[in-house]
Order: C-alpha cells, then structure tokens, then sequence
C-alpha cells in the first residue's frame, strides 16, 4: 500500500502488534550486552580493557553505517515498501550473529580468540543495522496522528520489557539449568536466538498491510548535504542531546549489571535472572498508565519528571551490599523499570514527530536519514558507555579470568562497579534533562507547521 500515511486512528491492531514485535527481537539481541563484555573478561580471559575497546570499535563501525543504511532505505523501491526488505534480511542475521557470539571455539592463541570476538561484535552491529533503522523508520509513514504514534511506541516500549524478560530472566537461568561457562552460554544463545529469528519475523510478516511512502522527490541530495539539513531540524538535535546521555546510561547499566549481582551483592546468575524479570515486568506493565499521563500532561514532561526519579535511585545502589535485605534490591530495580518504561516511551515516540516536522518543512520524504542518525546516536552512546566502563574496570585493578574461575578482587575494583553500575549513569541521566528542557516540539507546534510541496 502507497501514498500518505494514515491521518487518523486507524491502524489495524495486527500492524500496531506487529511493528511493536520488532522490539522483542531487539530486545533480546541486545540483551547480550549484559552478559557477552563478562563472557568475554571471565570465561574468555579477554582483558577487560581490550573487551571494552572491541566494542567500541564496533560501535563506532555501527556508528558510521547508519545513516547510509538510512538513505539506502529511503531510495529502496520494492512491492514490500521501502523498510520491509531489511526486516526480512536482519531477522536472519540477527538471529545467526547471537548464536555465534556464545559459541566461541576453542583457540590456542589469545590473539584469535581476540580477533574472532572483533569480527563478531563487527557483524552483530551489521545485523542490527540492517533490522533497527529499517524498523525505526517505518512509524511515521504508517501514521501522521500524534496520539497513534505515541500508542504505537508504546507496544514498542512494552516489547521491550517483554524482551527483557525473556533475554535478562530466561537467559541466565539456562546458563545457570547447564551448568554455566562457555557450555551454558551456548545453550543460551540457540534458545534466545530463536525467540529473536520467530519475533523479527513476526514483525516483518504482520506489517506487509502496513503504508508506506513512496520517495517524493527525484533531487539526488549529497550525503552532506542531508546531514547538514537534519541538523537544521532544533528539536531534532535537543532530542538526540538528551538520548545520548540516556543511552550511555543504559549501556554502563546492562554493560556491569552482572557484574555487580556476582561480585558487590555475591549472587548467581538466578539473581541476575531475577533483576530482569522485574525490570522487564515494571517496564512492561507501566505502558498503560504512562500513555494516559503523556495525554494529559505532554512527552517532554513525563521525561523530565520520571528521569529526575531515576537519577537518586541509581545513585542508592551506591547503599548495597551483600548484607542488605532483598527487598531493597527489588524496589529499586522496579523503580528503574517503570521509569525506563515512560523515558523510552516519551522520547522514542518523539522521534517520528520530529521526522514530520522536518516532512512538513522540506516535503522530503527522510524517515530512513532521520532514523539512521538517531541510531548512530545509539551507536556512539553504547560505544562511549561501554568504552567508560572498560576503563574504569582496567583503571581501578579489575582482574580478567578464563572459564569462570572465582577472583579475589581489589576493593579498588569493587569500587569500580559501584561507579559504573550506580553513581556514573545517575549522573548521565540527571544531565540528559538540561536538553530535554529545550526541546518544544508540542502537538499543537507540529499542526501549526506548514506542508510544503517536495
């Protein structure tokens, strides 16, 4: 189906589903970050300071891809529309990468265990390039009414604590059901790499009734000359500000949270099964109510009032320890949850409502641009998180280890942990809010600005 998007609340429920499915998938394979920077420190007897830096280089690598993949998605001509095609190819790759990724061979040299990694985390970005930007381009061509995009990013938000649930809780007790180490993993990774394979796919079939855009213009612009013009775009730019800072938060989160179960709280990976499945639920079930919220009071301020909630709850997990009651550790972590859930939700759903101001202002038809830039946003956030975190663990004395053997650590590192899990990422979030407060992009703005002809 072609031509302008929907302009009233009529998706079929099976398209809003769908397209919220993708972000299981997503989900799930990004989960990996919480487990493969440990797999690689503990069971592969990587440095953590080289660990770090392999992700960063794929980040980085990642970085730089997106918005090519984004102006190859705008130019993209098929009877599937424009984004389908790399649903279809990034749900295949998506799927084999994760497997790969936990069933390392066994090496003789260091040196290949350390370029195998590389290649891998290269491909892994590669896939989820392929699958992301097609996915989060496809929103605002489906529907120009701002309430739909909001319920749309909502099934999005809500896909996401269900694929924390299934990744953060059922992976690490597979590992733990198989005994753990490098056995565990792979047995981990065939399990949830089918759940990414059957969900990316789903997302893919159930959209094929979806509309779609057709390019709107002939003008072949430069490279540059599309950067330079979305860098015009205001609210476009305190947007991206201020998810930078919210994606190197949840970078140095999900990048040391096993750490800090095992080595500050001295838990099994139960436990770390258990932080996700209340992270995921909060995140999941508090949609409903975040969506009636944004309704009544705007996305900008359910951002700042939930993110200025979430920066002094991060910072108390500077108080744990192994002696402290379970329940702290669960409120805390329901907390983050829900407050992820409505910082997701308002700043995701404002992504296709800046891509139709610059629409309304330009008369091109940019979603894939717009969508590739924000990615790379993601990229380069993730990279520099992860990059921190490597840093500070390597700074403070954090000792590598092979298959898993227990580690005395310094305090030194322990210290680090609590940095990098609690105290670190506080600050970043807390930081986010001075750009989101420049953001003004209302629903209101948006209908007042003009269309222009392409």
């Amino acid at each position: 189906m072609t031509g302008e998007p929907i302009r009233s609340q009529g998706l079929p429920l099976s398209v809003r589903l769908g397209w919220g499915l993708g972000g299981v998938g997503t989900t799930i394979f990004l989960f990996s970050k919480s487990l493969v920077l440990r797999y690689m420190i503990d069971y592969l007897g990587v440095a953590a300071v080289t660990a770090a830096l392999l992700f960063a280089v794929s980040k980085f690598y990642d970085a730089f891809t997106d918005p090519v993949m984004g102006v190859i998605s705008d130019r993209t001509r098929s009877r599937w529309g424009r984004r389908r095609p790399y649903l279809l190819a990034g749900s295949v790759l998506c799927a084999v990468t994760f497997v790969l990724l936990f069933s390392v061979p066994v090496f003789e040299s260091q040196n290949a265990v350390i370029l195998y990694m590389g290649a891998l985390l290269i491909l892994f970005a590669t896939a989820y390039t392929l699958f992301n930007v097609a996915h989060l381009a496809m929103p605002v061509e489906m529907t120009a009414n701002h309430q739909e995009r909001s319920q749309m990013f909502s099934y999005r938000a809500g896909a996401i604590g269900l694929g924390t649930i299934l990744g953060g809780f059922f992976g690490p007790m597979i590992i733990e059901a198989n005994g753990g180490g490098r056995e565990g993993h792979a047995v981990m990774s065939w399990f949830l790499g089918s759940l990414i394979f059957v969900t990316m796919l789903a997302c893919f079939w159930l959209t094929r009734n979806a509309p779609f855009r057709a390019p709107q213009t002939t003008h072949k612009y430069s490279f540059t000359e599309k950067l330079r013009s979305a860098a015009a775009n205001r609210p476009f730019i305190f947007l991206l500000s201020a998810k930078m800072f919210v994606l190197m938060t949840s970078a140095m989160n999900t990048g040391t949270v096993a750490f800090f179960t095992s080595r500050v709280l001295h838990l099994s990976d139960r436990w770390l099964g258990f932080y996700f499945l209340c992270y995921g639920g909060a995140l999941l079930l508090s949609q409903p109510l975040w969506l009636k919220i944004i309704k009544m009071i705007g996305k900008r301020k359910v951002y700042l009032i939930t993110a200025l909630i979430y920066a002094p709850v991060s910072a108390s997990w500077m108080l744990a320890d192994s002696s402290e009651h379970a329940a702290f550790f669960f409120i805390r972590v329901v907390l983050i949850g829900a407050m992820t859930g409505a910082i997701l939700l308002a700043s995701q759903s404002m992504l296709p409502d800046v891509i139709e101001y610059d629409h309304r202002r330009t008369g091109l038809t940019r979603e894939g641009l717009f969508a590739g830039v924000y990615t790379t946003v993601e990229k380069f956030a993730s990279a520099i998180g992860v990059a921190i975190t490597g840093a500070v663990l390597g700074a403070m004395g954090y000792i590598a280890s092979t298959g898993g053997q227990t580690v005395v650590q310094p305090q030194s590192a322990i210290t680090a942990i609590y940095w990098c899990f609690a105290l670190i990422p506080a600050g970043f979030i807390a930081f986010s809010c001075v750009f989101m407060a420049m953001y003004d992009l209302t629903e209101e703005k948006l209908a007042a600005t003009p269309s222009v002809a392409p």
